[in-house]
């Protein structure tokens, strides 16, 4: 069973680690947005509109984008809490014997398609450029 506990906790990092990839990356884009809104607030500045005009254009100002940035944080946190919630209810099994069949498949069509490499026969496995695997 410890092998099924670290599998499913290998599972559930790296999900979470790319929902965070993911949150961070809308993050990334909603300063790259709060940042081009003020280029065009100054661009409308410099072209002479009055500041009042400006003043009611500027939807996108710091609070709208902390607003925003914590919004995104929350959920993100959110949906790694609920992942791990659920993964708390799962037993995770590998069956070997199947891991072993499919990475057996998996060599022998590599072996089939490769002709310039030169793979043996090995007594842990097969050696490959020098290298069992």
């Amino acid at each position: 069973m410890s092998e099924g506990i670290h599998l499913k906790e290998f599972v559930l990092f790296q999900l979470q680690r790319n929902i965070v990839n993911l949150y961070k990356s809308y993050i990334i884009l909603s300063e790259d947005l709060h940042r081009e809104h003020q280029v065009f607030l100054k661009k409308l500045e410099d072209s002479g509109v009055s500041k009042e005009l400006i003043k009611k254009l500027d939807y996108f100002d710091d609070s709208k984008y902390t607003y925003i940035r914590k919004r995104v944080l929350d959920l993100g946190n959110e949906i790694n809490r609920d992942l791990e919630k659920y993964f708390n209810l799962l037993n995770v099994d590998l069956n070997k014997d199947e891991l072993h069949q499919v990475q057996k498949d998996r060599l022998n069509s590599l072996i089939e398609l490769n002709k310039t490499t030169q793979i043996t026969p090995h007594k842990t496995g097969l050696k490959v450029k020098g290298k069992i695997i």
